[in-house]
């Protein structure tokens, strides 16, 4: 069922999403790159995970809302769902593309290099401004839905 808590942290937590991968865009890759439509995707799963980890959790089990720990806790908890799957879908991505173009003879040496994209993603987002936005947004966001969660029925 729709609260004002699930509606607000989705689309807070899908602002976050497109504002760091703007963050990724300026700030991690080089120059020049084209990404196409990489923060508006990255915005849409964040309107998922925003109303499902963030929104449901924050609107209580009575509708009344949820303690600000609780709040806090579940936006952080959403946006280390969030990167965890994004990290794990895009570097399966990049594999399949590349085993589409028949890069890969063997299943062993698909799974080796989807392990290799995986590292490669996770040293490319680990920088302190692009994690300190996302989870300083998330914790945010969790926050804000659970005051909006105790203040709007």
């Amino acid at each position: 069922m729709p609260t004002p808590a699930k509606l607000v942290s989705a689309v807070l937590f899908a602002a976050l999403c497109w504002w760091t991968g703007e963050t990724i865009v300026q700030e991690v890759l080089p120059e020049g790159s084209v990404v196409g439509y990489f923060r508006e995707i990255l915005a849409a799963c964040g309107l998922y995970i925003g109303w499902r980890f963030i929104g449901k959790p924050t609107t209580g089990p009575t509708g009344r809302g949820a303690p600000v720990t609780e709040a806090l806790t579940a936006g952080l908890g959403a946006g280390l769902i969030y990167a965890v799957l994004g990290l794990l879908l895009h570097s399966f991505y990049e594999m399949i593309s590349r085993s589409l173009d028949s890069v890969y003879t063997e299943v062993g040496a698909a799974a080796s290099a989807w392990m290799g994209f995986l590292w490669d993603d996770i040293l490319l987002i680990n920088n302190p401004v692009v994690l300190g936005t996302f989870f300083g947004g998330a914790a945010a966001v969790g926050v804000v839905a659970g005051i909006v969660g105790r203040l709007a029925r």
